[in-house]
């Protein structure tokens, strides 16, 4: 009778859960839900559940909000009644873990006396499915244990050879029960590797997921680092760059005023172009690329001469200037005098003579215009 209280106390566990109302689309997990009662209220599968939900695994807590309105599929159907369709690669462990149930409650139920079984053979799963003469199988050698005790003690007030005549005949059923019993430890042992496996194999996908998000952090970290970092490279240099606009503005602004005040200057000089030329030079020394009220270089000195002499604005290169101007073969004071292909200019003041920023060591100044070695281009009038 031991075997029929266990079968009635699995059907209770399985079919006596206690009813929740589960009609709206979410439901809030309680204490002593499981995904299988979900299942079986809600009229799908645990699977379906746990597709539907994202879960990898079978374990819920009190407070779990979960999707249980979904459409059960024919896979679900057939769960629901109680039986289940091997696939490859099932264990009668995962099986019994799939649906809340003792695994050896299924081998029970489906008469198995090993743990092998074939993908695409109908199991049941549940004992609602069980037929009804599961709980009344023929009393196992364990229930015989008691008997064995009786003639036992019978048997210790037996002469000692009456006990090895009586025991005889029971010699075959000890003989089963000592194979059942090593069936059954073999079984056992076997249901106990393969937990140890699933559980080593669960541990180290945990903790390869758990390296995974780890990495998956730190190069969140690091590219989010690298992100702030080119943006503070990037206002920097957008600070650097507002900083240097604002200075050549104000050194715009600056040489402006200087040539308007040099042009103040030389308006009050008379208008004759060699003092004009030596009212813009002076105070001025050569500095290459100059441009401003104190350092010049050639054609810096040559287009604040033009625009004091005669207000016109030329190019900034010497070159420029040749090409802008028209060539005069009768040169007069305030002609632009050029030299070697463009690469040096100066104010022509009459008499073979010039005012011209010839270099660094030379200066600005007077000097003639034969002084400069190499050939002359012309002279360009503005």
């Amino acid at each position: 009778m031991k075997k029929t209280l266990l079968s009635v106390a699995t059907v209770t566990a399985l079919t006596g859960i206690a009813s929740h109302n589960i009609s709206a689309a979410e439901y809030t997990v309680e204490s002593g839900d499981t995904l299988w009662s979900l299942a079986n209220e809600s009229g799908t599968s645990v699977s379906t559940l746990k597709e539907v939900n994202g879960l990898s695994g079978d374990l819920i807590v009190p407070g779990d909000v979960l999707e249980v309105d979904a459409e059960p599929s024919e896979e679900d159907a057939q769960e629901n009644d109680g039986t289940y369709v091997i696939k490859s690669g099932d264990t009668l462990f995962e099986i019994g873990q799939k649906f809340d149930v003792d695994y050896q409650k299924i081998m029970e139920w489906n008469n198995l006396s090993t743990d092998m079984i074939y993908a695409g053979k109908t199991l049941i799963v549940a004992a609602s499915a069980a037929p009804a003469n599961e709980t009344v199988e023929e009393a196992p050698a364990v229930q015989e244990a008691p008997a064995v005790e009786e003639q036992t003690e019978v048997v210790e007030e037996a002469p000692a050879v009456e006990e090895t005549e009586q025991d005889q005949p029971s010699a075959p059923a000890a003989a089963q029960n000592d194979n059942q019993a090593a069936e059954q430890a073999a079984a056992e042992q076997r249901a106990a590797e393969q937990a140890a496996a699933e559980q080593r194999a669960a541990e180290q996908a945990a903790a390869e997921q758990r390296a995974a998000e780890q990495a998956a952090a730190e190069q969140r970290a690091a590219e989010q680092a690298a992100a702030e970092q080119r943006a503070a490279e990037q206002a920097e240099a957008e600070r650097q760059e507002r900083i240097q606009q604002r200075e050549a503005e104000q050194a715009e602004a600056q040489e402006q005023q200087a040539q308007q005040a040099q042009s103040q200057q030389v308006s009050t000089g008379g208008g004759n172009a060699a003092s004009v030329a030596h009212s813009v030079a002076a105070g001025k020394s050569y500095v290459y690329g100059g441009n401003s009220a104190s350092a010049v270089d050639c054609s810096a000195l040559t287009q604040q001469f033009m625009q004091a002499y005669k207000g016109k604005s030329i190019p900034r290169t010497a070159a420029a200037q040749m090409a802008a101007g028209t060539q005069v073969s009768n040169p007069q004071p305030g002609d632009l005098v050029f030299f070697n292909g463009g690469s040096h200019v100066g104010i022509y003041i009459g008499n073979g003579q010039m005012v011209d920023a010839l270099n660094p060591s030379e200066g600005v100044g007077q000097r003639a215009v034969s002084y400069v070695n190499g050939t002359i281009d012309g002279y360009f009038r503005y």
